[in-house]
Formats: C-alpha cells, sequence, structure tokens
C-alpha cells in the first residue's frame, strides 16, 4: 500500500470537519508529479490521457497545462475535453460504436482524430467525414493475465480488428488521412504481457505500413517496469519509423484519489461488518471487478479486529472490502478508501436514487471543490410528472 503524502492526509481529517461523507478527494501534486515522471519516460512520444479514467474538469485543465492530449471514449467526453481547453487535433474519439449522429454532432463542434474499431466504423466514418484523420485499432489476439473483463486485446473480444481482417479495413478507408495503428490490450498489464503486444503491433505494422503513428495504447499496471516498457516503446517506433503514443489514464491518477466514508455501525451476522455511508454506488469496482483497495483508518484506538466493510445499497454485493484489518472504531469514524483516484468517481451511479458524491481537489494549501454532490431533485428533473390514470380519476370521482 502506497503511503499519502502527509500534508495530504493532514487535509483529509480538516475536510471531515467540513464536508459530509461519503466525498471522494485527490491530491494534484502528487498526480502532477506523476505526470511528469510518465512524460520523461515516453518524452519523444506522445500522451494522451484516458478521460474514462477520471473527466474532473480542473484535472483535465491541469494535464493540458502539462503538454498531454486527451483520449476520449464517447462524444460527451469528446465534449469534455474540448470545455477544458483541448483542441480537436489534441484529442482522440476511441470506441466501438460510432453511429452517424454521433459523426454528424462531431462535424458541427469540431472532428477529433478518430480510432476506428471495426471496417463498419471504418465505411461510415468514410462516408460520412471524408478527410477525416483516424487510427485503425488492431486486435492482437494475445492472453493477458488480467480480469477477463479487461483483456480488450484478446482475440473474442469485441475490439478491434483482425490481422486477417486489416488489409479489407484498410482498403475501405480511402479517402481518409489514416495515421495509423491503435492498439489496447487491456488494461492493469504487467510488463511481459505490454512487451508482447507491443513486439505483435510492430509486426503487424510493419508487414501493412508504413504509417505515421503507432498508438500502443495504456493499461500499464501498478507492477508494470515503466522505464522497461518505455525503452521498449520508443525502440520499436524508431525502428518503424513511426511517432509513439500511449493512453495512460489509470497510471496516472489511481494513486492519488481517496474515497472518505463514515463508519455508522459494527453488526455481526456469520461475518462481522462496519456498515459505511459510501458503497457501491460511490465505488463499483470491488462488486463489478473484484478489486482490492486498501483502507487506511482516519482515527485511532480501538483492538485490531478484520471487518468486511458493507455499504448503504439492498445489494448483498455492496462490499468494498473484505477481511480489512482495523482499529474498532467508534460510531462516526472515518475511513479512507485508497487508490480509487481512477475509475472510482467515474464510474459512481445514481442507482437507488443515490445522489453522486462530493470531488475535492487538494492544491497543496487546501481543498478547493472539484464537483458539487449531486442534488436529489436532479435525479427526476428530466422525468415526466407522476399523474393519476385517467380510469382511477374517475374512479375516485
Amino acid at each position: 500500500m502506497k503511503a499519502l503524502r502527509p500534508e495530504f492526509e493532514a487535509a483529509l481529517h480538516q475536510a471531515l470537519d467540513q464536508f459530509e461523507t461519503p466525498f471522494y478527494a485527490y491530491d494534484l501534486p502528487a498526480i502532477q508529479q506523476r505526470t511528469c515522471q510518465l512524460r520523461d519516460l515516453f518524452a519523444g512520444g506522445k500522451l494522451l490521457y484516458a478521460l474514462k479514467a477520471n473527466p474532473r474538469l480542473r484535472l483535465l485543465g491541469a494535464l493540458r497545462a502539462l503538454g498531454l492530449g486527451a483520449e476520449a471514449v464517447s462524444v460527451g467526453e469528446v465534449g469534455r475535453a474540448y470545455a477544458a481547453g483541448f483542441p480537436p487535433s489534441e484529442v482522440l474519439l476511441s470506441g466501438p460504436v460510432k453511429t452517424p449522429a454521433t459523426l454528424r454532432h462531431l462535424q458541427e463542434t469540431g472532428l477529433p482524430i478518430l480510432a476506428a474499431d471495426s471496417v463498419a466504423d471504418l465505411e461510415r466514418i468514410a462516408d460520412q467525414c471524408p478527410g477525416a484523420a483516424v487510427l485503425v485499432r488492431i486486435n492482437p489476439d494475445l492472453p493477458v493475465s488480467t480480469h477477463g473483463h479487461l483483456a480488450t486485446g484478446q482475440g473474442e473480444s469485441q475490439f478491434g480488428i483482425l490481422e486477417e481482417d486489416l488489409r479489407r479495413a484498410l482498403q475501405s478507408a480511402r479517402g481518409l488521412r489514416v495515421l495509423g495503428l491503435q492498439l489496447h490490450a487491456g488494461s492493469l498489464l504487467g510488463t511481459a504481457d505490454l512487451l508482447r503486444a507491443y513486439q505483435r503491433a510492430g509486426e503487424i505494422a510493419e508487414r501493412h505500413g508504413p504509417f505515421r503513428v503507432l498508438d500502443l495504447g495504456g493499461g500499464f499496471g501498478p507492477e508494470a517496469d515503466l522505464e522497461r516498457v518505455a525503452t521498449s516503446a520508443l525502440k520499436l517506433t524508431e525502428e518503424l519509423g513511426a511517432e509513439l503514443w500511449v493512453e495512460p489514464g489509470r497510471s496516472v491518477t489511481a494513486a492519488f484519489g481517496v474515497l472518505v466514508t463514515r463508519c455508522w455501525g459494527i453488526k455481526r451476522t456469520r461475518r462481522r461488518y462496519l456498515l459505511l455511508d459510501a458503497g457501491m454506488t460511490e465505488l463499483i469496482r470491488p462488486m463489478l471487478y473484484g478489486a482490492e483497495h486498501p483502507v487506511l483508518p482516519l482515527y485511532s484506538g480501538g483492538e485490531l479486529e478484520h471487518f468486511d466493510l458493507a455499504g448503504p445499497a439492498c445489494e448483498r454485493g455492496d462490499v468494498l472490502a473484505r477481511e480489512a484489518l482495523l482499529p474498532t472504531p467508534r460510531v462516526g469514524d472515518a475511513l479512507a478508501i485508497l487508490e480509487v483516484g481512477a475509475y472510482g468517481a467515474s464510474m459512481s451511479s445514481s442507482y437507488l436514487d443515490h445522489p453522486r458524491p462530493l470531488e475535492l481537489g487538494f492544491d497543496g494549501q487546501g481543498f478547493e471543490i472539484w464537483r458539487r454532490p449531486e442534488e436529489f431533485s436532479a435525479l427526476w428533473a428530466g422525468e415526466a410528472q407522476a399523474t393519476a390514470p385517467a380510469a382511477q380519476d374517475s374512479q375516485r370521482r
């Protein structure tokens, strides 16, 4: 478990006196430092931050100031990138489906670089957006050691174009500016998987190129040797005479965000639970991926015991951690769920009419509000108002 910076942890205690739990908090100076490290490792390449990891506008502005571009996977994320100040030439839109309506909207608001995920995608882009700059996403058909939902480069996944179909795909891209190939082998990958995927992408690029760009995606796992990974990526693209693009997301922000929650009770069934005010609607990853997040008590004292951390949803799967070793808390004591700066708040939901939580950014001095908590009224603001059916009205008369 990576320790929080002392000044950030101290600020969390102060925030508990100012804000209701649950809330997310991010250490912006640490994110900026990490970004500079990645930028130095991949010097000579182009870094496109994957918005889906954490899309807060304040964060995007800080990353843009450090020279990063933006990688989006929806038209909404493209609009968010533009709102943060990224020009269309610095935004890449990935994703498997780009409808005619999406392409028309983008032509009106500014057409980013498009990553085509299939022959159908390429044909639609060529028909609707002649002259558009595109990358062609390949499927490397490689098994990787990660959760099945994250293995996007396996041959069975719905993403990318297999090499056997690549020639036809490139032929269907006539009239488009094909910059190169895009790869995303998966998420939370180790060094060996990343290097094998890069080698496969290089072989495919050599057989079907030349290409101006080779985008090797992201997916850097926490244990990956990024110095070795970056060296390999830069060497490969230099040999191919191509420009290197990478798409870091989780590796930029994950370690520098926390979810702060309070304990509102201790309960015994056949297991021992802490009952929290944060759960699956704030952090879905434990339930969806079996993700394990470290837990830091923001209190002292109490005998050490193992607890399961249960959220407030009426769902048996609403458990944020199992067998967490913690001092026994009092009602109202606070915990920080760590390493949630990526795919935490961005995957939160309003299931059960539960408002999305407050998000705070620490600037080294104090906290600023990055996103206000969702209002209850916003949860049903777009709905038709409740009315009694006419038949029931007449019966009442």
